[in-house]
């Protein structure tokens, strides 16, 4: 059931994404005892079909404070493109969608595209993750512990519960409520799949930029982004897997467009396509017809305020206590934080949870915090969401002026 360790402290991990692994890896690391539950089953974990990438920029630094050294010195397993040096890229691309003019290079932190799949593979190495558990409700008894029951009436007891399972989180809506913890719209939707191109077009793309190249169209505010996504063969580009990803405001959609068919949705992927510079016309042009494109809503947690804790024993990390738009690349990076600052916490109340105000203390103390940066960097994400998608506001866009960089305190969010 749960690693070896002190079993004065024992933390519920609801969640096996990022975040939740990383949590997992570093309490078994400090030898604090733990369990990690899975909704998905042990097989689609593995098989399912949607994957994607994500920007490790500055939150790669906490990494190997949770990690065991032999994990952390193969971080690049999880890397894309796993030949790629880090140190490599100092910039990202953006250019006119219209014309194919660079206009402006992102700022970054030694940035890396991972693969959301390798990661967790690679962060659930040694973990006795126990799957297909969907979190139902907790409750805090009268001997002081939380008590997680799951949908098959299985059941959990620990110090501490944190909720690692993702935007749509079950564990928030337990500790805050149905109405508080809901998701508001951005007002922007994109479409976000793999495709692998013929080899003369995945060295074009990669060529202008290893990581990715994004343009944004004068005419409507459409996103087009290309980045990689697998290179299994780093000498065979056919054999390169790329991201591909449109998003758009939503009241830039034609009238003509609906998008709650497929049809509707390819219609306007290949309707944009031919509006663009090459080399993004010639990858839309190359999208079977055929392909499913997923309709994605970009939203965040507008009603994010203190949540009650329950005395220390019930928390949130990673997109569960702030889920943002992906369009500054902030949100792996966060929950790396959110993880390396929780098992900080737990290190700090570690052997005395009988005392009870050490743990509460210790995650009143992480609440804070997350809090704090998460509201921040959803405030931001959301303002470069909305102003990457105008023409207008292009160049006033957090991105433009901050790049990929961590927020500080006293960013100001909404100017």
């Amino acid at each position: 059931m749960a690693t070896n360790g002190n079993k004065d402290l024992h933390i519920l991990i609801v969640g096996a994404g990022t975040s939740g692994l990383l949590i997992a890896q570093g309490l078994k690391k400090a030898n604090i005892s733990f369990s990690i539950f899975e909704t998905e089953t042990s097989t689609t974990y593995q098989t399912r079909p949607r994957e994607w990438g994500m920007t490790l920029h500055w939150g790669s630094s906490h990494i190997a404070s949770c990690l065991p050294i032999e994990l952390a010195n193969r971080i690049h397993e999880a890397f894309a493109d796993p030949t790629q040096d880090q140190a490599s890229a100092t910039g990202l691309s953006v250019f006119n969608g219209e014309t194919g003019e660079r206009i402006f290079e992102i700022a970054a932190d030694k940035p890396c595209r991972v693969s959301r799949r390798k990661m967790r593979n690679l962060f659930s190495e040694g973990l006795d993750v126990q799957y297909g558990k969907k979190f139902t409700s907790a409750v805090v008894g009268d001997d002081d512990k939380v008590r997680v029951t799951f949908e098959d009436g299985s059941t959990a007891t620990g110090h501490v519960l944190v909720g690692c399972d993702g935007a749509k989180s079950r564990v928030r809506e337990a500790i805050v409520g149905t109405e508080a913890a809901k998701l508001t719209n951005a007002s922007v939707s994109m479409f976000n799949f793999p495709y692998k191109f013929d080899a003369d077009l995945a060295k074009r793309i990669r060529n202008m930029n290893p990581l990715f190249i994004t343009s944004i169209h004068p005419s409507h505010g459409t996103m087009f982004w290309l980045s990689i996504q697998d290179v299994p063969d780093p000498s065979d580009p056919a054999t390169w897997t790329f991201q591909v990803l449109q998003s758009w405001l939503d009241s830039s959609v034609p009238d003509d467009v609906d998008l709650s068919t497929l049809e509707g949705r390819m219609s306007l992927f290949k309707r944009r396509t031919e509006e663009y510079a090459e080399p993004w016309r010639s990858a839309g042009r190359a999208v079977d017809p055929a392909t499913v494109l997923p309709l994605d809503k970009g939203t965040f947690w507008e009603k994010a305020a203190k949540w009650d804790n329950k005395g220390g024993k019930m928390t949130l990390c990673g997109d569960a206590a702030h889920p943002m738009t992906p369009h500054r690349g902030q949100g792996l990076n966060n929950a790396l934080q959110d993880a390396a600052n929780f098992v900080a916490a737990m290190r700090k109340a570690h052997g005395s949870p009988e005392k009870g105000q050490d743990l509460k203390q210790a995650v009143d103390e992480y609440d804070a915090e997350v809090l704090e940066r998460g509201v921040l960097e959803m405030n931001i994400s959301l303002k470069q969401t909305l102003f990457i998608h105008d023409w207008d506001t292009l160049m006033q866009s957090p991105m433009v002026k901050m790049g990929l960089r961590q927020a500080e305190k006293g960013t100001q969010s909404t100017s």
